[in-house]
C-alpha cells in the first residue's frame, strides 16, 4: 500500500485527487465511490449508497469522513457544477468504475506486480489490521459486516469518530518510512 500512495500522493489534477479519494476514504467499493454525490449533509464526509448484500431492498447510506489532504480534494472537486462529485463531463454523469480503476493500474504502473485496484480495498483492511484496529472499526469503515439485529435496529451510533480514526491511523501507516529488513536499530546508553 505504501508504494502504491507513493505512485498517487502528489499526482496533479482530477485523476490524482480521484484516486487519493479512493485511498484515503480506506479503499471504498469503486463503484459505489464514482457515485458519490457532489452535495453533502456534512461538510467534512461523503455519503455513499451501500446496496451490497441488501438484494430487494434499498441501499443504506454509508457516511464516510474526509481527513488531512483528501478534505482538500473533495473541496476542489466539490467546487464544480453538477451532481456527480466524480465525473469528467461537468457533473452530467459518474465516472465510470472502471476508469479509476484503469487509472490506479496505471499509476502503479511497473512499480507494483500484478497491481489491481480491487487488491487496494484488502490492502487497507490489511494494514488496518496490523495496526491493532478492531474487526468491527475495520468492519463500520469499509461497510462490511454490520448487519444482524442489534446493528439493524438498535445500534443508532454512527461510528463517525471510530471510522475518522481509522482513516487517520491509516495515514500515518501510509506516510511511515519502512525499514529494510537488514536493519537493526540500537538505541543508545544513557
Amino acid at each position: 500500500m505504501r508504494i502504491y500512495w507513493q505512485c498517487i500522493e502528489g499526482m496533479g489534477g482530477f485523476k490524482g485527487q480521484a484516486l487519493r479519494l479512493h485511498l484515503l476514504t480506506g479503499g471504498q467499493r469503486i463503484e459505489q465511490l464514482v457515485k458519490a454525490k457532489r452535495s453533502s449533509p456534512l461538510a467534512d464526509c461523503i455519503t455513499l449508497l451501500d446496496g451490497k448484500g441488501r438484494p430487494g431492498k434499498a441501499a443504506r447510506e454509508h457516511t464516510v469522513p474526509l481527513v488531512g489532504s483528501v478534505l482538500e480534494d473533495v473541496e476542489a472537486l466539490r467546487a464544480g457544477k453538477g451532481e456527480w462529485l466524480l465525473s469528467t463531463d461537468g457533473g452530467k454523469s459518474h465516472l465510470g468504475a472502471t476508469t479509476l480503476s484503469a487509472w490506479a493500474k496505471a499509476a502503479a504502473g511497473d512499480k507494483i506486480k500484478d497491481f489491481q485496484a480491487k487488491r487496494i480495498r484488502s490492502g487497507v483492511e490489511t494494514l488496518l489490521a496490523s495496526a491493532r484496529l478492531s474487526r468491527d472499526q475495520r468492519g463500520r469503515l469499509q461497510s462490511h459486516g454490520v448487519g444482524g439485529v442489534q446493528a439493524t435496529h438498535y445500534d443508532a451510533h454512527d461510528y463517525l469518530p471510530e471510522k475518522r480514526e481509522a482513516l487517520e491511523t491509516l495515514r500515518r501507516l501510509l506516510d511511515q518510512v519502512e525499514q529494510p529488513s537488514n536493519v537493526v536499530l540500537l538505541r543508545a546508553n544513557g
